[in-house]
């Protein structure tokens, strides 16, 4: 059988990691070489997002390290396969010290065949193919079947959301391809989207409110109606669930999940990052 890891980033609650199947692997919050935090097990989203409040320093993440890839791998019982779905080589090393994890148990003499897939997501986009992935193995699929059908999913991975300001992502160094960086000071707001790797913007709308209304025009546009969902928001519990009334009025098949942007994104997004995630046509 197929064991489905990938990293926390994906943003799963671990209840939803477990119901899925998925083995998520955690990150690290790091404020200082004495502070640091292992995502989902010593903190949480709105752990993080009263921290930022309150803090003028910006902390920095680490994806896993070698030796936690290779000790979730070893994990793994005779006869089964990993499939580890790491978040974008575009942003994150996490792809590369997958590989090495996986030769180096090679040289070890590790028998169980490790496939490790690029998603070129991260957060709920990532939750999407870890999903998928964990319920192609449950229902017995290789690896090699379920890869091709990630292959097939992965370029309708919608992803499109809002954030009330682009002063971490700024901060952190995680801009991607987004080009209106003086978003904050021209007053408007971009409309994001993560695609082939990167975070880009698509066009801008003045005023948080009418960003948000894009977003649920382009579900409108473009979702799979009928499909799961992913409404994702970071401290912002109201307004998503004003948002998904607003989705059940177009679509009232949707299977809507609503949660919060992870610890590890919520850094570079801060508070106010609203979004939706979800199978394009």
């Amino acid at each position: 059988m197929v064991k489905v890891f990938t990293n926390s980033i994906c943003d799963l609650t671990p209840q939803w990691a477990a119901e899925y199947g998925v083995t998520m692997i955690p990150d690290v919050i790091v404020f200082s070489p004495e502070e640091q935090y292992m995502n989902n097990l010593d903190v949480d989203a709105p752990t993080l997002y009263r921290r930022l409040a309150s803090s003028t320093q910006l902390p920095t993440t680490a994806h896993p390290n070698l030796e936690q890839c290779m000790q979730a791998f070893q994990t793994v019982g005779e006869g089964d396969e990993v499939l580890c779905l790491s978040p974008t080589s575009k942003m994150s090393g996490a792809y590369n010290t997958a590989c090495s994890a996986r030769e180096l148990l090679k040289d070890q003499g590790f028998t169980t065949p490790i496939t490790v897939y690029d998603s070129l997501q991260v957060s709920f986009g990532l939750a999407v193919l870890a999903r998928e992935a964990g319920r192609m193995a449950k229902e017995g699929l290789s690896a090699g079947q379920i890869v091709a059908r990630l292959d097939q999913l992965r370029p309708k991975v919608g992803v499109y959301f809002v954030m009330e300001s682009l002063e971490n992502a700024r901060r952190g160094g995680r801009v991607g391809a987004i080009r209106v960086l003086a978003a904050d000071l021209l007053k408007v707001k971009p409309i994001l989207t993560f695609r082939d790797g990167l975070v880009r913007d698509i066009g801008i709308v003045r005023g948080y409110a009418n960003a948000v209304e894009r977003v649920i025009s382009l579900y409108k546009s473009k979702a799979q109606y009928g499909g799961e969902v992913f409404l994702f928001h970071a401290d912002r519990e109201d307004l998503a669930q004003q948002v998904k009334q607003r989705i059940l009025e177009l679509d009232p098949q949707a299977q809507i999940r609503i949660g919060w942007v992870g610890a590890v994104i919520g850094v570079y997004t801060g508070a106010g990052c609203l979004g939706l995630s979800f199978t394009e046509k």
